[in-house]
């Protein structure tokens, strides 16, 4: 039997949207998996239905995908991936999107972090993560926590997400600098496709902050604790280093 994948989703106020990937999720994947919805201590509306872990307050996203891991420790199981989904992702039809993936993992040793592809219309920082219209693999530098999926026993060696960086900016470029350091590889897998809508908390007023208010102290945060481990030039260095050209 293949290993299980951990599938991990933080919600925090969003339960509409957590219910529907998840329930996509229940209906089209195929891969053995454990499913672990994480509730941020949602405040303004009642968590997701299938919440199996929930936290006292709002730990932001990395402390929520941190306490969803610990309680998948629990288990005891030996994983073949760890999946984060965020609320502002979602499925466009019918797809086992995490199937092509596991077996990618299956199949390629050294790559440890795959990503769909995100659709045209997708909201991104990101533009390198944009189906190309391949239907195959590529490799690439760098891969976003929208809908990651991580090597369990490389993302285990090197200590998971740093949980200073708790806004999640930053560990896509933490993790995936680690990644080519170590001579592994990063792919964004062309057969699935999944779409991102970008601050659509924000805009349903759900965050009890606003979209700009939350930049800021995610800028913040992540400069403050990037350049203390990486140098005034971290930035350069994390975007910049270990990359091949067509990798972008």
């Amino acid at each position: 039997m293949n290993k299980r994948i951990g599938i991990f989703i933080v919600n925090y106020n969003m339960p509409e949207r957590t219910e529907s990937l998840a329930n996509h999720i229940r209906e089209n994947v195929r891969w053995p998996y454990h499913l672990y919805i994480i509730d941020n201590a949602s405040d303004i509306i009642m968590p997701a239905r299938g919440t199996n872990v929930s936290a006292k307050r709002n730990l932001q996203t990395t402390g929520g995908w941190l306490l969803g891991l610990q309680e998948s420790d629990k288990r005891g199981e030996d994983y073949l991936g760890y999946w984060f989904i965020i609320t502002s992702a979602e499925f466009m039809n019918n797809t086992d999107v995490l199937t092509p993936m596991a077996q990618f993992f299956v199949d390629t040793p050294g790559a440890v972090g795959v990503h769909p592809a995100l659709s045209p219309d997708s909201t991104t920082t990101w533009e390198h993560l944009k189906t190309r219209g391949t239907g195959a693999p590529r490799r690439t530098w760098m891969i976003d926590n929208i809908m990651s999926l991580w090597r369990a026993s490389w993302f285990n060696k090197i200590g998971r997400f740093d949980s200073g960086l708790k806004y999640g900016w930053g560990i896509d470029l933490e993790t995936c600098y680690l990644a080519r350091q170590q001579g592994y590889s990063l792919w964004v897998h062309e057969r699935v496709t999944v779409k991102k809508i970008t601050d659509i908390g924000y805009t349903m007023n759900r965050m009890n902050m606003s979209a700009q208010e939350r930049r800021v102290l995610a800028s913040a945060n992540m400069n403050a604790i990037l350049s203390q481990k990486y140098g005034q030039n971290w930035f350069e260095r994390l975007t910049g280093e270990y990359i091949e050209g067509e990798w972008k």
